[in-house]
Protein backbone atom coordinates (compact mmCIF):
# COMPACT_ATOMS: atom_id res chain seq x y z
CA UNK A 1 0.00 0.00 0.00
CA UNK A 2 3.11 2.22 0.79
CA UNK A 3 6.43 2.66 2.25
CA UNK A 4 5.57 4.87 5.37
CA UNK A 5 4.48 1.87 6.84
CA UNK A 6 4.20 1.57 11.04
CA UNK A 7 4.34 -1.22 12.31
CA UNK A 8 7.03 -2.77 14.99
CA UNK A 9 8.95 -5.17 11.96
CA UNK A 10 11.97 -7.07 13.96
CA UNK A 11 15.32 -6.33 12.08
CA UNK A 12 17.24 -8.35 14.86
CA UNK A 13 20.50 -9.97 14.50
CA UNK A 14 20.22 -13.52 15.17
CA UNK A 15 21.28 -14.59 18.64
CA UNK A 16 24.65 -15.73 17.94
CA UNK A 17 25.60 -11.99 16.31
CA UNK A 18 24.32 -10.04 19.59
CA UNK A 19 27.29 -10.46 20.65
CA UNK A 20 30.47 -10.10 18.70
CA UNK A 21 33.96 -8.29 19.85
CA UNK A 22 34.74 -5.61 16.95
CA UNK A 23 37.24 -7.49 14.32
CA UNK A 24 40.24 -5.51 13.55
CA UNK A 25 40.89 -4.20 9.97
CA UNK A 26 42.96 -6.82 9.22
CA UNK A 27 40.01 -9.49 10.02
CA UNK A 28 37.56 -7.02 7.82
CA UNK A 29 40.39 -7.15 4.64
CA UNK A 30 40.64 -10.58 4.65
CA UNK A 31 36.35 -11.05 4.60
CA UNK A 32 36.23 -8.12 1.90
CA UNK A 33 38.26 -10.43 -0.31
CA UNK A 34 36.06 -13.46 0.01
CA UNK A 35 32.97 -11.78 0.11
CA UNK A 36 32.94 -11.15 -4.00
CA UNK A 37 32.84 -15.16 -4.48
CA UNK A 38 29.99 -15.64 -2.28
CA UNK A 39 27.25 -13.87 -3.87
CA UNK A 40 24.18 -16.37 -2.24
CA UNK A 41 25.87 -16.56 1.58
CA UNK A 42 25.15 -14.58 3.99
CA UNK A 43 27.04 -10.87 4.86
CA UNK A 44 28.83 -12.14 7.53
CA UNK A 45 28.47 -10.73 11.00
CA UNK A 46 32.69 -9.26 11.14
CA UNK A 47 31.25 -6.87 7.90
CA UNK A 48 28.69 -6.15 9.97
CA UNK A 49 30.39 -5.05 12.99
CA UNK A 50 33.98 -4.71 11.15
CA UNK A 51 32.59 -1.66 9.05
CA UNK A 52 31.45 0.15 11.80
CA UNK A 53 32.83 2.72 13.60
CA UNK A 54 35.98 3.25 11.14
CA UNK A 55 38.19 6.01 10.92
CA UNK A 56 39.20 8.02 7.98
CA UNK A 57 42.60 6.27 8.85
CA UNK A 58 41.52 3.14 8.61
CA UNK A 59 39.18 3.58 6.11
CA UNK A 60 42.46 4.83 4.15
CA UNK A 61 43.30 0.67 4.51
CA UNK A 62 40.03 -0.59 4.30
CA UNK A 63 38.92 1.41 0.51
CA UNK A 64 41.24 -0.68 -1.57
CA UNK A 65 39.50 -4.02 -0.83
CA UNK A 66 36.09 -1.86 -0.73
CA UNK A 67 36.48 -0.61 -4.16
CA UNK A 68 37.33 -3.68 -5.95
CA UNK A 69 34.01 -4.95 -4.92
CA UNK A 70 31.41 -5.28 -7.67
CA UNK A 71 28.40 -2.73 -7.31
CA UNK A 72 26.35 -5.79 -6.51
CA UNK A 73 28.34 -6.89 -3.73
CA UNK A 74 28.46 -3.26 -1.94
CA UNK A 75 24.70 -3.27 -2.75
CA UNK A 76 24.21 -6.80 -0.83
CA UNK A 77 26.57 -5.64 2.41
CA UNK A 78 25.34 -2.10 2.19
CA UNK A 79 21.50 -3.23 2.29
CA UNK A 80 22.74 -5.94 5.12
CA UNK A 81 24.05 -3.12 7.32
CA UNK A 82 21.37 -0.97 7.16
CA UNK A 83 19.24 -3.75 8.43
CA UNK A 84 21.85 -4.07 11.36
CA UNK A 85 21.37 -0.64 11.79
CA UNK A 86 18.23 -0.69 12.45
CA UNK A 87 18.30 -2.96 15.16
CA UNK A 88 21.50 -1.84 17.22
CA UNK A 89 21.65 1.71 16.92
CA UNK A 90 25.25 1.67 18.27
CA UNK A 91 26.22 0.44 14.57
CA UNK A 92 27.98 3.43 12.97
CA UNK A 93 28.10 3.74 9.02
CA UNK A 94 29.05 7.09 8.69
CA UNK A 95 32.93 6.92 6.78
CA UNK A 96 31.28 4.38 4.45
CA UNK A 97 27.74 6.36 4.03
CA UNK A 98 29.67 9.34 2.90
CA UNK A 99 32.23 7.73 0.77
CA UNK A 100 29.87 5.58 -1.31
CA UNK A 101 28.10 8.59 -2.04
CA UNK A 102 30.70 8.72 -4.43
CA UNK A 103 30.14 5.80 -5.70
CA UNK A 104 30.34 5.07 -9.65
CA UNK A 105 26.98 3.17 -9.33
CA UNK A 106 23.57 4.71 -8.86
CA UNK A 107 22.15 1.71 -7.02
CA UNK A 108 24.92 2.18 -4.58
CA UNK A 109 24.32 6.20 -3.87
CA UNK A 110 21.40 5.31 -3.01
CA UNK A 111 21.88 2.62 -0.62
CA UNK A 112 24.15 5.59 0.88
CA UNK A 113 21.60 7.46 1.55
CA UNK A 114 19.90 4.99 3.26
CA UNK A 115 22.89 3.93 5.46
CA UNK A 116 22.99 7.70 6.66
CA UNK A 117 19.34 7.83 8.09
CA UNK A 118 20.31 8.74 10.99
CA UNK A 119 23.36 11.01 10.62
CA UNK A 120 22.73 14.41 10.84
CA UNK A 121 26.12 15.99 10.22
CA UNK A 122 26.33 19.17 7.93
CA UNK A 123 29.23 16.87 6.03
CA UNK A 124 25.67 14.73 5.31
CA UNK A 125 23.44 17.49 4.56
CA UNK A 126 25.62 19.26 2.25
CA UNK A 127 26.50 15.94 0.28
CA UNK A 128 22.38 15.21 0.36
CA UNK A 129 22.17 19.16 -1.59
CA UNK A 130 24.50 18.26 -4.47
CA UNK A 131 22.85 14.66 -5.21
CA UNK A 132 19.37 16.22 -5.12
CA UNK A 133 20.52 19.16 -7.21
CA UNK A 134 23.22 17.46 -9.54
CA UNK A 135 23.25 13.43 -9.24
CA UNK A 136 22.41 12.32 -12.81
CA UNK A 137 20.68 9.60 -11.65
CA UNK A 138 16.83 10.48 -10.92
CA UNK A 139 16.40 7.66 -8.72
CA UNK A 140 19.44 9.25 -6.38
CA UNK A 141 18.30 12.60 -6.64
CA UNK A 142 14.64 11.51 -5.29
CA UNK A 143 16.59 9.58 -2.51
CA UNK A 144 18.63 12.19 -1.53
CA UNK A 145 15.41 15.12 -1.38
CA UNK A 146 13.10 12.94 0.69
CA UNK A 147 16.45 12.48 3.05
CA UNK A 148 16.68 16.22 3.17
CA UNK A 149 13.07 16.36 4.82
CA UNK A 150 14.72 15.59 7.77
CA UNK A 151 17.29 18.11 7.48
CA UNK A 152 14.63 20.71 6.49
CA UNK A 153 12.80 19.82 9.88
CA UNK A 154 16.26 20.47 11.93
CA UNK A 155 16.17 24.07 10.11
CA UNK A 156 13.24 24.78 11.76
CA UNK A 157 14.47 24.40 15.27
CA UNK A 158 17.49 26.40 14.10
CA UNK A 159 19.87 22.80 14.57
CA UNK A 160 21.61 23.37 11.25
CA UNK A 161 22.77 26.51 9.75
CA UNK A 162 20.19 28.79 8.20
CA UNK A 163 22.29 29.31 5.00
CA UNK A 164 21.99 25.44 4.61
CA UNK A 165 18.13 25.02 4.97
CA UNK A 166 17.51 27.74 2.67
CA UNK A 167 19.38 26.06 0.12
CA UNK A 168 17.49 22.76 0.63
CA UNK A 169 14.69 24.46 0.44
CA UNK A 170 15.09 25.98 -2.80
CA UNK A 171 16.02 22.98 -4.68
CA UNK A 172 12.83 21.01 -3.03
CA UNK A 173 11.06 23.54 -4.29
CA UNK A 174 12.46 23.68 -7.35
CA UNK A 175 12.45 19.99 -8.16
CA UNK A 176 8.93 19.98 -7.08
CA UNK A 177 7.38 23.02 -9.97
CA UNK A 178 9.67 21.77 -12.67
CA UNK A 179 7.38 19.10 -14.43
CA UNK A 180 9.94 18.05 -16.46
CA UNK A 181 10.96 16.23 -13.42
CA UNK A 182 9.83 12.21 -13.11
CA UNK A 183 6.73 12.37 -10.94
CA UNK A 184 8.40 10.56 -7.96
CA UNK A 185 11.06 12.70 -7.48
CA UNK A 186 8.56 16.08 -7.77
CA UNK A 187 6.74 14.26 -4.97
CA UNK A 188 9.04 13.83 -2.51
CA UNK A 189 9.73 17.45 -3.03
CA UNK A 190 6.98 17.97 -2.24
CA UNK A 191 6.73 16.06 0.63
CA UNK A 192 10.49 16.99 2.30
CA UNK A 193 9.54 21.41 1.74
CA UNK A 194 6.71 20.21 4.23
CA UNK A 195 9.09 20.20 6.80
CA UNK A 196 9.64 23.85 6.55
CA UNK A 197 7.46 27.46 6.87
CA UNK A 198 8.21 27.85 3.44
CA UNK A 199 5.40 30.74 2.42
CA UNK A 200 4.33 28.67 -0.62
CA UNK A 201 4.77 25.55 0.83
CA UNK A 202 0.53 25.81 1.26
CA UNK A 203 -0.36 26.85 -1.88
CA UNK A 204 1.70 23.84 -3.13
CA UNK A 205 -0.12 21.39 -0.98
CA UNK A 206 -3.14 22.47 -2.18
CA UNK A 207 -2.23 22.38 -5.87
CA UNK A 208 -0.60 19.17 -5.85
CA UNK A 209 -4.21 17.84 -3.65
CA UNK A 210 -6.22 19.15 -6.63
CA UNK A 211 -4.10 18.13 -9.33
CA UNK A 212 -5.99 14.85 -10.22
CA UNK A 213 -3.03 12.82 -10.06
CA UNK A 214 -3.61 9.96 -7.70
CA UNK A 215 0.17 10.11 -6.34
CA UNK A 216 0.28 13.31 -5.98
CA UNK A 217 -2.73 13.51 -3.60
CA UNK A 218 -0.99 10.99 -1.65
CA UNK A 219 1.55 13.11 -1.37
CA UNK A 220 -0.05 16.33 -0.53
CA UNK A 221 -2.20 14.62 1.99
CA UNK A 222 1.12 13.29 3.83
CA UNK A 223 2.47 16.86 3.61
CA UNK A 224 -0.39 18.17 5.49
CA UNK A 225 0.72 16.07 8.42
CA UNK A 226 4.19 17.25 7.93
CA UNK A 227 3.08 20.67 8.34
CA UNK A 228 1.79 19.99 11.74
CA UNK A 229 -1.19 22.95 10.82
CA UNK A 230 -4.58 22.37 12.06
CA UNK A 231 -5.37 24.02 8.76
CA UNK A 232 -5.76 21.04 7.11
CA UNK A 233 -8.38 19.29 9.61
CA UNK A 234 -11.32 19.39 7.46
CA UNK A 235 -9.59 18.01 4.42
CA UNK A 236 -8.18 14.98 6.23
CA UNK A 237 -11.66 14.66 7.94
CA UNK A 238 -13.10 13.71 4.69
CA UNK A 239 -10.47 11.70 3.25
CA UNK A 240 -10.92 9.31 6.00
CA UNK A 241 -14.26 8.46 4.53
CA UNK A 242 -12.34 7.73 1.45
CA UNK A 243 -12.27 4.32 -0.67
CA UNK A 244 -8.83 4.62 -1.00
CA UNK A 245 -7.09 2.95 1.47
CA UNK A 246 -3.92 4.42 0.49
CA UNK A 247 -5.58 8.03 1.26
CA UNK A 248 -7.07 6.95 4.27
CA UNK A 249 -3.78 5.76 5.62
CA UNK A 250 -1.70 8.98 5.12
CA UNK A 251 -5.10 11.02 6.40
CA UNK A 252 -4.82 8.82 9.59
CA UNK A 253 -1.27 9.20 10.11
CA UNK A 254 -1.53 13.03 8.78
CA UNK A 255 -4.26 13.38 11.88
CA UNK A 256 -1.68 11.98 14.19
CA UNK A 257 0.59 14.41 13.39
CA UNK A 258 -1.40 17.61 13.24
CA UNK A 259 -3.14 15.78 16.86
CA UNK A 260 -6.92 16.15 15.56
CA UNK A 261 -9.39 15.33 18.41
CA UNK A 262 -12.18 15.36 15.97
CA UNK A 263 -10.48 12.56 14.23
CA UNK A 264 -10.53 9.98 17.24
CA UNK A 265 -13.85 8.56 16.64
CA UNK A 266 -13.44 7.54 13.30
CA UNK A 267 -9.57 6.72 13.30
CA UNK A 268 -11.09 4.50 16.13
CA UNK A 269 -12.84 2.15 14.19
CA UNK A 270 -10.25 1.98 11.94
CA UNK A 271 -7.87 0.75 14.82
CA UNK A 272 -10.04 -2.29 14.42
CA UNK A 273 -9.57 -2.61 10.46
CA UNK A 274 -8.80 -6.05 9.15
CA UNK A 275 -5.94 -3.82 7.41
CA UNK A 276 -3.04 -4.46 9.14
CA UNK A 277 -1.48 -1.36 7.91
CA UNK A 278 -4.10 0.88 8.97
CA UNK A 279 -4.67 -0.70 11.89
CA UNK A 280 -1.40 0.14 13.38
CA UNK A 281 -1.36 3.58 11.70
CA UNK A 282 -4.73 4.33 13.38
CA UNK A 283 -3.33 2.93 16.84
CA UNK A 284 -0.22 4.63 16.24
CA UNK A 285 -2.38 8.51 15.34
CA UNK A 286 -4.54 8.05 18.91
CA UNK A 287 -1.43 7.86 21.00
CA UNK A 288 -0.14 11.02 18.94
CA UNK A 289 -3.30 12.44 19.61
CA UNK A 290 -3.76 11.82 23.46
CA UNK A 291 -6.56 12.71 25.09
CA UNK A 292 -9.74 11.18 27.23
CA UNK A 293 -11.29 9.32 24.28
CA UNK A 294 -8.28 8.03 22.39
CA UNK A 295 -6.78 7.06 25.85
CA UNK A 296 -9.77 4.71 26.57
CA UNK A 297 -9.35 3.68 22.61
CA UNK A 298 -6.17 2.31 23.08
CA UNK A 299 -6.92 0.79 26.55
CA UNK A 300 -9.78 -1.06 25.10
CA UNK A 301 -7.72 -2.59 22.63
CA UNK A 302 -5.33 -3.39 25.29
CA UNK A 303 -7.60 -5.78 26.57
CA UNK A 304 -8.03 -7.80 23.41
CA UNK A 305 -5.48 -7.61 21.00
CA UNK A 306 -3.12 -10.86 21.11
CA UNK A 307 -0.63 -10.66 18.29
CA UNK A 308 2.86 -9.50 19.03
CA UNK A 309 3.72 -6.93 16.86
CA UNK A 310 0.32 -5.04 17.30
CA UNK A 311 0.73 -5.19 21.11
CA UNK A 312 4.26 -3.37 20.92
CA UNK A 313 2.95 -0.84 18.86
CA UNK A 314 -0.20 -0.65 21.14
CA UNK A 315 1.81 -0.15 24.25
CA UNK A 316 4.02 3.00 22.63
CA UNK A 317 0.73 4.79 21.78
CA UNK A 318 -0.70 4.05 25.22
CA UNK A 319 2.38 5.63 26.91
CA UNK A 320 1.90 8.42 24.24
CA UNK A 321 -1.44 9.04 24.86
CA UNK A 322 -0.96 9.14 28.51
CA UNK A 323 2.18 11.11 28.44
CA UNK A 324 -0.30 13.81 26.39
CA UNK A 325 -3.25 13.35 28.57
CA UNK A 326 -0.81 14.04 32.04
CA UNK A 327 0.54 17.21 30.38
CA UNK A 328 -3.44 18.54 29.65
CA UNK A 329 -4.35 18.00 33.22
CA UNK A 330 -1.46 20.01 34.64
CA UNK A 331 -2.38 23.23 35.51
CA UNK A 332 0.87 25.05 34.36
CA UNK A 333 1.07 28.84 34.89
CA UNK A 334 4.41 30.10 33.29
CA UNK A 335 3.63 34.12 34.59
CA UNK A 336 5.82 35.71 36.41
CA UNK A 337 4.30 35.66 40.19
Amino acid sequence: MTDRNVDARDYALPADELIFDKPDVEEVLAVLAETESEQKQAVSATLVYGLSERSRAEWQRLEGAWGRLSGATKLRIMRRLNESSEALFELNYLELGLRSLHDESAAVREAAIELLWTDESEQTMSELIRLADRDPSPDVRTGAVKALGRFILLGEYGDVPEALTQEAQQIALRLHRDKTEPLELRRRALEALANSSHPQAHDLISRAYADGNHDLKISAIFAMGRTCSTVWGEILLEELGSRDNEAVYEAISACGQIQLEDGVPRIGEFALSDDREIKLSAIWALGEIGGRRAFEILSHLDEVVEDEETAAVLQEALDTAGFRRSLAGLDLNFEDE
